[in-house]
C-alpha cells in the first residue's frame, strides 16, 4: 500500500528489493557521485536499463534462485516512479525473472558505465 502525502507524491511508489552488499554500495556510490538520493539514482539506472530491454528486448533467461553471502540489509526500500514500476513488472512476467533481479542487472549495469 502506497501512503500519498501530497500531490508531487503520487508518481511515486515504494518498491522492496534484495541488493547484496557490493550492489548497495554500487548504488551508494552513484547517488553520492551525482549528488543525489539513492531512489533517483535507482530511478536514473532503471530508465537506462529499461531503454536498453526496449532496444535490445527482454532479458534471454532467468537467474535462478541466487544464494546471496552478506546482504548489506535483507530488504531494500526505495521510491521508483509508478511508469518503472509497471514496465518492471511487466518485464519481470515475461521473463520470468524477479523484480530484485532486475534491478540487480540494472545496478550492475548501470554501475559499469
Amino acid at each position: 500500500m502506497v501512503k500519498k502525502i501530497s500531490r508531487r507524491h503520487t508518481n511515486y511508489t515504494t518498491v522492496y528489493l534484495s541488493l547484496t552488499t557490493e550492489q548497495a554500495k554500487k548504488l551508494r556510490e552513484a547517488a553520492k557521485k551525482a549528488v543525489t538520493s539513492e531512489s533517483e539514482a535507482l530511478r536514473r539506472m532503471l530508465d537506462a536499463y529499461l531503454a536498453e530491454v526496449n532496444k535490445r528486448g527482454l532479458p534471454s533467461e532467468p537467474y535462478g534462485k541466487m544464494r546471496f553471502l552478506g546482504y548489506e540489509e535483507r530488504v531494500v526500500p526505495r521510491t521508483i516512479r509508478r511508469e518503472q514500476d509497471s514496465r518492471l513488472r511487466e518485464v519481470s512476467e515475461q521473463s520470468g525473472r524477479s523484480l530484485s533481479e532486475l534491478v540487480r542487472e540494472a545496478v550492475e549495469r548501470c554501475s559499469a558505465e
